[in-house]
C-alpha cells in the first residue's frame, strides 16, 4: 500500500522517531476557519507570497490596477465560482507562514513587511479573488513533519486534509507516483499558461508520468550555480577566457581539466601546491557535472548510479581530485572553507549570486567571471539542464471537490503582480552581484533552462551514504566503479519504496 511504502520511505527521510504535532487543515464546511497559520521560525522559500524591498526605496506609491485580471494569463474564465450559501474555504497546506490570505485584514499582519506597494497589491488581490469566486483562502502551517504526515495519511484515506499542498518533492512525488494527485490536464485547458508561456506557473516533468501533477511559481530562477573563475589568474597563464570557449562550443570536460592542470602551481618549490585549479563543494560539483553529462542517479523507477554517464561523472571527479590533484583537498572540518576563493589561490570555484554577495572584484582584489559548467562526453548542449529542481511545489490531491476551482484560485492568487514580472522577479540584486552584463546573462540563461530532476540529494539524512560515496571518490577511498557498486542497491531499494 501507498501508506506503508511511504512510511517505510519516510524512515529514510527522517532520522529517529519523531512525535508529530500538526495543525489540521480543518473542516471545510465552516464559513470561518477554526485555525490560522501558526508563526514559525522555519526558513521560508522565497516564493511569490513574500513582499520584497522596493529597489527605489519608495514606500508611498499605490498599487497599479490591483483588482484587474489579465485574462490571457489567468486563462479559463469559464471556471464557475463556488455556489454555496457561504464562501468555500480553500485551504493550502504548507510548512511555513504565508502572507497574505483571508485571515489577514492589514498589510502589517506581515511582521516584516518592507515593500508597501507589493504588500497592498497582494492583499488587494486576495480581496478580489474572494469576491470573484465566493471563496476564502487559508494557508495552514502544518510544519515540516506535519505536512509529510498529512500527505501520507489523509490523501490515501480519500479525504485530503487540504485542498492543495505546497510541499517539498520528497513528500509530493510519492503521492503522484502512486496515483494520489490530480492531473492538471484534467482540470484546466491545454492553452493554460502552465502549458504555454509559463508566466505564472511552470510544471514538473516527472519521469514515467504521462500527465503533469506538480507546479510552482515561474519567477526567473536565479539560484543556479555556475563556475566562478579568477580572470586575473586566467590572464596571467595566457589562457583564453572560458566564456569565449563556451560561446564557441569548446568548453568541455577535457578543456576544463587542461585549464585546471595549467593553473595549479607550486610557487615556493616545496612540492606542495599553493594555487589550485578548483575549489568547491563535492555535492554541487556532482550535481552540475551530472547535468552537463545528461546523467542521473535517482530520477525514475530504476537506479542510474551505475549507468555509463554517471560513472563518467564519478571518474572525472576522481581524475581531478586524485589523478591530476588539481582540486583543493577537502576540509572535512570546515564546509565553507572548501569553497573559499577569496584568497585568490583558486582559479575556479562554485559560484552563485548569493555566494558573490559582498565579494566584489574590488574587495577580492581580482576580477571574477562566471561560466556554465563544461560539456561532458555524454552530454547534449541542446537538451542539457543547467539548474536543479528546487523549492516547494504545489500539488492538488485526488478527492478534492472542484479541483478546477482550486487550481484557478491558486493561479490568480500567485499572479498578484497581474502579469508584470518586474514586480515578481526583483532580480536587480542578483544582477549587481554578477557585476558584468555578460556574467548576468550566463546566470539568467542557466536559470531559464529546463530544471534537472533527481532525488539523490533530497532524500534525507539516512540516505547520506550517497553523499559519502561522492566524498569517497574525491578522497581516493574508492574508484568510481567501486563506489557505484557499493551504493546502487541502496538507491534501488529506496526507489522501490518511493517511486513504484
Amino acid at each position: 500500500m501507498f501508506n506503508d511504502k511511504l512510511k517505510k520511505a519516510s524512515a529514510l527521510v527522517l532520522t529517529g522517531a519523531m512525535a508529530i504535532s500538526m495543525t489540521a487543515c480543518g473542516d471545510k464546511e465552516e464559513e470561518t476557519p477554526n485555525n490560522t497559520p501558526t508563526p514559525t521560525t522555519a526558513a521560508a522559500d522565497k516564493g511569490d507570497t513574500t513582499p520584497t524591498q522596493n529597489p527605489d526605496g519608495n514606500t508611498d506609491d499605490q498599487p497599479q490596477n490591483p483588482g484587474s485580471t489579465n485574462t490571457s494569463i489567468n486563462g479559463d474564465t469559464s471556471v464557475a465560482p463556488w455556489e454555496g450559501s457561504t464562501p468555500r474555504t480553500i485551504q493550502i497546506g504548507t510548512w511555513y507562514d504565508h502572507y497574505y490570505d483571508s485571515t489577514h485584514d492589514d498589510i502589517y499582519d506581515q511582521p516584516e513587511v518592507n515593500n508597501i506597494e507589493e504588500a497592498e497589491m497582494q492583499l488587494a488581490n486576495v480581496r478580489r479573488i474572494e469576491e470573484k469566486y465566493n471563496v476564502r483562502l487559508e494557508f495552514v502551517n502544518l510544519t515540516w513533519e506535519g505536512i509529510m504526515e498529512s500527505i501520507t495519511t489523509s490523501i490515501m484515506a480519500g479525504s485530503p486534509d487540504c485542498d492543495i499542498y505546497e510541499a517539498d518533492l520528497q513528500f509530493g512525488v510519492p503521492a503522484v507516483m502512486n496515483g494520489y494527485a490530480t492531473a492538471l490536464e484534467d482540470i484546466t485547458s491545454p492553452d493554460d499558461d502552465v502549458f504555454t508561456d509559463q508566466i505564472v506557473f511552470r510544471y514538473l516533468d516527472i519521469p514515467g508520468q504521462d500527465k503533469t501533477y506538480m507546479f510552482q511559481g515561474s519567477a526567473l530562477d536565479i539560484g543556479a550555480y555556475p563556475l566562478g573563475f579568477n580572470m586575473d589568474l586566467i590572464d596571467e597563464a595566457g589562457l583564453e577566457n572560458p566564456q569565449d570557449l563556451y560561446d564557441r562550443g569548446e568548453w568541455t570536460w577535457d578543456k576544463f581539466a587542461e585549464y585546471l592542470r595549467l593553473l595549479k602551481k607550486d610557487t615556493d618549490g616545496d612540492g606542495n601546491a599553493d594555487q589550485y585549479g578548483f575549489c568547491g563543494w563535492h555535492t554541487t560539483m556532482f550535481n552540475y557535472l551530472m547535468m552537463s553529462n545528461g546523467a542521473h542517479v535517482a530520477s525514475g523507477s530504476q537506479e542510474q548510479l551505475s549507468s555509463p554517464a554517471t560513472i563518467e561523472v564519478l571518474n572525472f571527479m576522481y581524475q581531478i581530485y586524485q589523478v591530476d590533484k588539481t582540486a583543493k583537498p577537502w576540509n572535512e572540518e570546515d564546509w565553507d572553507a572548501n569553497n573559499d576563493f577569496s584568497d585568490g589561490k583558486s582559479a575556479f570555484w562554485v559560484s552563485a549570486a548569493w555566494i558573490q554577495k559582498d565579494r566584489s572584484s574590488a574587495d577580492l582584489g581580482f576580477e571574477f567571471g562566471v561560466v556554465p559548467w563544461p560539456l561532458g562526453p555524454s552530454g547534449n548542449p541542446e537538451t542539457n539542464s543547467q539548474i536543479a529542481v528546487a523549492g516547494n511545489w504545489y500539488m492538488i490531491p485526488a478527492g478534492v471537490e472542484r479541483p478546477d476551482l482550486v487550481y484557478q484560485v491558486i493561479k490568480e492568487y500567485s499572479n498578484w503582480y497581474d502579469g508584470d514580472i518586474d514586480y515578481r522577479d526583483n532580480t536587480e540584486w542578483a544582477e549587481d552581484m554578477m557585476e558584468t552584463e555578460r556574467n548576468w546573462e550566463y546566470l539568467k540563461m542557466m536559470g531559464q533552462s529546463t530544471p534537472w530532476f533527481d532525488l539523490w540529494d533530497k532524500i534525507g539524512n539516512d540516505f547520506n551514504a550517497t553523499y559519502a560515496m561522492v566524498t569517497s571518490v574525491a578522497e581516493n577511498v574508492l574508484t568510481a566503479a567501486q563506489a557505484a557498486e557499493q551504493q546502487k542497491q541502496i538507491v534501488q531499494d529506496y526507489l522501490d519504496l518511493y517511486m513504484q
